[in-house]
């Protein structure tokens, strides 16, 4: 999410006649108040869009000057600042927001035409606090229990809330034209209220999505009334669009026994898409219908209520105890504490075993606000059902340290029966294979097998094989008109079976990226194929038919195994790749497929991608590059990670750490070592930083001037972050005697 300032884009707009409701944002904005409540809220903001305001001042500007005869359609005023709230599927990867007593103007398309009527819209904030989901996309949602709110009278009612009326939301309507509204709803249920059956306002007189609306509320909706537009005070009929503003109803009407102001009343409500409106027959002509504080109510429910109890996060989905599988989605809202927004979510056994970590990013409004995170956890389930833990966890700018802010217990299913995970891990398969995606490859037919054996009834020839009895699955899949057919075992090991003869899953031999892996450009390949020496094409294959490819030759394995350590640079035009799924393949020179594997790309301006530096070699002199990658809470490991790789081609920049053809081919290399430096740990503790590599740095090969510069490029490197002030170098846990001259 692009992170803004929201008192540099509030703009401070003059109303036609002075107001002080609408004055300059006050000094501090932007930080938590000393009595915990968000700045977000506060006295006297000002409109965040001439837009807002202008359509503010159609309905409400008379009555705030006393020319109009209706209630408050939006309130007197906006009670927060402009909040630039995380929206997927837009325009944008945020909107413009603010919010009013009785609702919440947005701004979709910024680029759009402001003349559209439809240019600023109003929040479907009523229709989420019954269903108990945040919309955070054009149809994408984060759960949160339905509001305990009430929707009438005085805040301390205790019927009916939002979440009471959860039940009652889109069920089948039960009035017609002509009917009267004469039920009262109750903590119990309906109830008749003949009482009410004889009042004209409780009539039905329209009926919308289902639902019969009442006469009061829909002489309210249609009402004529003094708008003001173009600097005029006009009579205008309709007042407004009642669908642009109300939405349509998704209950039926009923009556309520609520406070209001302390004293008992008899109101009745009917729940909109975007607000509630009530019939209160106490009060004064012009104000027997208004609309409820669903504006106030939604703020509360979203930035308020998740953390009234003084906890850091909020775990709304998988709900408590509930069983559940691979992959898990995880989601809920977090205070605003985390560093740059990133946290982790992982699940663990009650052993303590951690099954699957994610990291992911909060979608924050700003620093220090609360937000909404989603992360989609992939792992191998146990054998049996497990008791286990769902976490959020934060990491210390500080020393590095994690703080487990929420946590959920679960059970783990275990993987008898998991057909569904099994089609699931054949389908990522074929779909590498074929590069066709998942959800569409066709079925043909599944079923449960028990082998007799560990060849899953597709033996190689010659090879041995355990004699256990294997229950399994055999999945045969579709594409593209042929056959595939698929052997797994319940443990996730799997097949494919051709000719008879067993095929290993083709992202087998590609250890980088990992499975399901969520990368930047440049990507990382790492593979171990059977051959050196015979060039090899690496192919990177988007969703939206874009490719990147480049040839490279596999280095030398001790073994006589071909290393395929190579890069994938994004293009040197200017050609942006949007975030999108991917398909990384390493093909023969006749073509043949030798693997290939799934993942996800994050465009460079993706939120969940952070921009690091990175310190080469030109001649004799430092010079950084500004590189993309994947948000995480240990930033400066993975941005060490991103240094041992080597820098960008084409530049006239070199690396002073070892390369792999440089670790393969070291005079004194031991028999232990690897193919590349790698890095084993780092620590950060008081300023400190302690960067522990593996012992293949040692293929440096002596002098001082490629000591100095490993060293420079580490330290630099590092010391970009500001909890950095020493660096310190170790090899496999020793600090002293090394990088030696």
């Amino acid at each position: 999410m692009i992170i803004r300032s929201m008192l540099a884009l509030a703009l401070l707009l003059p109303l036609v006649t002075a107001n002080p409701a609408f004055a300059s944002l006050p000094a501090g904005y932007g930080n938590q108040a000393n009595d915990g409540r968000l700045a977000l809220a506060t006295a006297n903001p000002a409109f965040a869009s001439p837009a807002f305001r202008r359509v503010w001042e159609r309905t409400d500007y008379p009555v705030q000057q006393g020319r109009g005869n209706h209630a408050w359609i939006w309130g007197p005023g906006p009670f927060t600042a402009g909040i630039y709230e995380a929206y997927q599927g837009g325009a944008e990867p945020s909107r413009l927001v603010q919010y009013f007593d009785k609702g919440r103007m947005e701004i979709n398309d910024p680029a759009g035409d402001p003349r559209n009527p439809w240019f600023v819209t109003s929040g479907l904030l009523a229709r989420d606090m019954i269903d108990g989901r945040v919309q955070i996309g054009n149809g994408d949602y984060v759960a949160l229990p339905s509001a305990p709110i009430p929707v009438a009278g005085d805040p301390n009612a205790a019927f009916p809330t939002y979440a009471d009326l959860r039940a009652y939301a889109r069920a089948p309507g039960r009035f017609a034209l002509g009917d009267a509204v004469a039920e009262r709803l109750t903590p119990q249920g309906r109830v008749p209220a003949p009482e009410f059956a004889n009042l004209a306002a409780t009539r039905i007189v329209q009926v919308s999505n289902g639902y019969g609306i009442p006469r009061a509320f829909w002489e309210f909706l249609t009402r004529s009334g003094t708008a003001y537009r173009n600097g005029r005070f006009v009579r205008e009929t309709p007042l407004f669009d009642w669908l642009y503003i109300a939405g349509y109803p998704i209950a039926d009407a009923f009556w309520v026994r609520v406070p209001v102001a302390g004293v008992p009343r008899d109101v009745m409500v009917q729940p909109f898409e975007r607000r509630v409106l009530t019939y209160n027959p106490a009060n004064p002509a012009r104000f027997r219908v208004e609309m409820g504080n669903v504006g106030r109510h939604y703020y509360r429910w979203v930035y308020e209520l998740p953390f009234a109890d003084g906890r850091q996060a909020l775990i709304t989905a998988p709900p408590r105890d509930s069983v559940v599988g691979s992959p898990l989605v995880v989601q809920g809202f977090e205070r605003g504490i985390a560093f740059e927004a990133a946290i982790g979510v992982r699940l663990r056994t009650a052993s303590g075993q951690v099954l699957a970590t994610a990291y992911t990013m909060v979608q924050r409004p700003d620093i220090g606000v609360p937000g909404p995170f989603s992360a989609s956890l992939v792992f191998i389930e146990p054998e049996t059902t497990t008791p286990g833990t769902v976490e959020v966890v934060v990491g210390s700018p500080a020393d590095g340290s994690e703080q487990i802010i929420a946590s959920q217990p679960v059970l783990i299913g275990g993987l008898g029966g998991d057909l569904a995970r099994a089609v699931a891990l054949v389908r990522e398969d074929l779909a590498a294979r074929t590069g066709i995606w998942p959800e569409r490859l066709g079925i043909r037919f599944t079923e449960d097998v028990t082998w007799p054996d560990s060849a899953l009834g597709c033996p190689a020839p010659g090879q041995g094989y355990s004699q256990m009895i294997t229950p399994g699955f055999r999945i045969v899949l579709e594409a593209a008109g042929q056959p595939y057919d698929y052997r797994a075992d319940r443990r996730g090991a799997l097949i494919l079976c051709q000719d008879l003869r067993p095929q290993a899953p083709i992202g087998a031999p590609i250890s980088l990226p990992a499975r399901g892996a969520v990368s930047t450009l440049p990507l990382h390949v790492e593979a171990r194929l059977e051959r050196a020496g015979e060039p090899v094409t690496l192919h990177l294959l988007f969703e939206t038919g874009q490719s990147l490819s480049q040839t490279v030759t596999p280095l030398a394995a001790p073994d006589g195994g071909g290393l395929v350590l190579n890069s994938l640079w994004p293009p040197t035009e200017p050609v942006r790749i949007n975030t999108q799924r991917a398909i990384v393949q390493i093909r023969d020179r006749q073509d043949q497929l030798l693997a290939a594997r799934l993942l996800t790309i994050l465009s460079p301006d993706d939120p969940l991608a952070r921009p690091v530096e990175l310190y080469w070699l030109a001649g004799e002199q430092l010079r950084v590059e500004q590189r993309p990658i994947p948000r995480t809470l240990q930033i400066g490991a993975a941005t060490l990670e991103q240094l041992l790789w080597g820098p960008p081609p084409g530049l006239g920049l070199s690396t002073a750490i070892p390369t792999p053809a440089e670790v393969l081919s070291y005079p004194g290399r031991q028999p232990n070592w690897g193919a590349r430096v790698r890095l084993r740990s780092l620590v950060i503790r008081d300023g400190v930083a302690t960067a522990d590599f593996s012992a293949e740095l040692r293929a440096y090969g002596g002098g001082s001037a490629r000591v100095g510069a490993i060293r420079q490029q580490i330290e630099r490197t590092l010391r970009q972050f500001p909890t950095v002030r020493e660096v310190r170098i170790a090899i496999e846990g020793q600090t002293e005697g090394v990088l030696e001259p």
